[in-house]
């Protein structure tokens, strides 16, 4: 008997599955994170050239953002942007120039901070958001 009823059991949660559909996958929900792993000086010092990764969505082909990116090094401060163009939910390598606007970097300590967004393109929209820092880099 107890055979039987759980042949009926598997019977009937098959033909739920075949009828109802097995349902939607889970998807993660959107995000953006930026880490900062290195800095180049440029030659003549006016610009640092920042690189490192980023994750951002899931979200539908064609999604992008940009972030901002400020290195300030004593006296001297730079501003450059991260434009962010892959929004598929994997790591990406980035790099981006920073320019100086108050005199030249020197190689040694330097702070990084950055924020920006990103946003869906794809008919369900929405857009996430970032900040990060002050984070220590070394310009080499």
């Amino acid at each position: 008997m107890m055979r039987k009823l759980f042949r009926l059991g598997v019977v009937l949660t098959a033909a739920a599955a075949a009828v109802l559909g097995a349902g939607q996958p889970a998807t993660a929900a959107p995000t953006l994170r930026v880490s900062v792993s290195g800095a180049q000086l440029a030659p003549g010092g006016l610009q640092v050239v920042l690189s490192g990764r980023y994750v951002c969505g899931p979200f539908a082909p064609g999604s992008d953002g940009v972030v901002d990116l400020t290195v300030v090094q004593a006296g001297t401060t730079g501003y450059g942007y991260l434009f962010v163009t892959v929004c598929d939910g994997s790591a990406q390598n980035w790099s981006a120039p920073v320019d100086s606007v108050g005199g030249p970097f020197v190689r040694g300590r330097a702070e990084v901070t950055g924020s920006g967004y990103a946003c869906d393109r794809g008919p369900a929209g929405g857009c996430v958001s970032t900040r990060f820092g002050p984070t220590l880099i070394r310009i080499r």
